[in-house]
């Protein structure tokens, strides 16, 4: 019995395992690439690079629009069934195409009429090729079949071909303008290596679905974007609004602050991805989950908060002092980020409570928002600290106590 339970979640195993080279890849090679780009172009230009990636980052979002939860839910529940899988696929990405065509042209306006974005147009334009890297790149698709090794292969390519270019190519200060080049070049080869493993591995070849398929699948995944970018509102709305009102240097700070927040919280996003297809095949095991998931949270904060001076001096030397602060500040978020995957992803969604979740998400990110607005200004990258720490425990009160709430509805019936 033993034996057979073991073959039975070696496949949850091997897609955690896959899955967190992934994120592990995703995290540390950007937290290393940090170290040398601020040495050799400065804190300042690389907040140059630092905020354009901070708006780019919005239009990554809306390419993805949430298929990362809707898609994955639905190949998940079908994806034995070749037919219907390669309609997902083709609807999926079809919305995903008409999404990019309205990013492009939205990035291009803002390119031609803002004198700020116009100023470092070049590095706006190598980020078109990032997006074309994000359309290419279907994480849903993967992360629905449930065949996370493709998605490792795919970033240790991706982020080491960044990484060797800026190590090799970026030698002077006037290089920076090249890092979003870089950046993207390796966007564009893991989403070309992505189709080619979708056409070659799986047999689905693209067709451009119908106009009324496509409004369908957008409508399906509309409580899905919601949660996914509105996140985004606040997150990377304090990295972006540290820019407007501050210098770039201090863009810099908070930049490296989130990344090192998400590096923290890397177990628990692997978490929550792996688990999620599989937890709505099998609701029996939310109970064990969602205890895992908070006391792995738990820990993570302990150790953020008491090894960022040793571990962001070791880092960053000299230049440590501020984003420590900003860490410190952070620390909270691993056990926060928990408590929503364990409650809210992984609990209201898997429940079909998908509005409840999006609602709640809109309400913290908003929170997050004006958080954002009365706080950056003064405080600049602190500000945004406390309003990504604000947002985040926002949505973990009101998911742990909605979820709560509905078991206890589902079980009086």
């Amino acid at each position: 019995m033993t034996i057979l339970n073991f073959k039975k979640h070696l496949p949850i195993l091997e897609n955690f395992v896959s899955y967190f080279l992934f994120k592990a890849i995703d995290a540390v090679i950007p937290l290393i690439v940090i170290t040398y780009l601020i040495d050799v172009v400065g804190l300042n230009n690389y907040g140059y690079y630092a905020f354009a990636y901070a708006l780019i980052f919005y239009l990554q979002n809306i390419i993805q629009f949430g298929f990362d939860l809707s898609a994955v839910r639905s190949i998940a529940l079908l994806r034995d069934d070749k037919q219907k899988l390669s309609k997902v696929y083709n609807d999926v990405f079809s919305a995903q195409i008409v999404f990019f065509v309205l990013v492009t042209i939205f990035l291009l306006s803002l390119v031609l009429f803002v004198p700020r974005i116009y100023d470092h147009y070049i590095i706006y334009c190598f980020f078109f090729i990032l997006l074309v890297g994000e359309l290419l790149f279907p994480m849903w698709f993967f992360l629905g079949v449930e065949r996370m090794k493709f998605m490792t292969i795919i970033s240790v390519i991706s982020k080491s071909t960044f990484a060797i270019l800026c190590f090799l190519l970026i030698k002077h200060e006037s290089d920076y303008i090249y890092i979003s080049l870089y950046h993207s070049v390796g966007f564009l080869f893991a989403g070309i290596i992505a189709q080619i493993i979708i056409r070659k591995t799986f047999g689905i070849k693209f067709r451009f679905s119908k106009v009324q398929d496509i409004k369908a699948t957008i409508i399906e995944a509309w409580s899905a974007f919601l949660t996914m970018v509105s996140p985004t509102i606040y997150h990377n709305t304090s990295i972006f609004l540290v820019g407007v009102y501050g210098i770039p240097s201090f863009v810099s700070v908070m930049e490296i602050g989130a990344k090192v927040l998400g590096a923290f919280k890397v177990v628990i996003t692997i978490m929550s991805n792996v688990l999620f297809p599989f937890l709505n095949r099998n609701k029996s095991y939310l109970p064990k989950v969602r205890l895992v998931f908070v006391t792995i949270g738990f820990t993570l904060s302990l150790v953020m908060f008491f090894s960022s001076e040793i571990l962001m001096h070791l880092w960053l030397g000299d230049d440590a002092v501020e984003v420590i602060r900003v860490v410190k500040f952070l620390s909270p978020g691993p056990l926060l980020s928990s408590i929503i995957s364990a409650y809210g992803i992984n609990g209201l969604m898997i429940m079909k409570k998908d509005k409840l979740y999006s609602k709640i998400i809109v309400i913290g990110s908003v929170i997050g928002l004006m958080v954002g607005l009365i706080f950056i200004p003064k405080y600049y990258y602190i500000g945004g600290a406390i309003a990504i720490i604000s947002a985040t425990s926002v949505k973990a009160i009101f998911s742990c106590f909605y979820s709560v709430k509905t078991i206890k509805q589902l079980q009086n019936r």
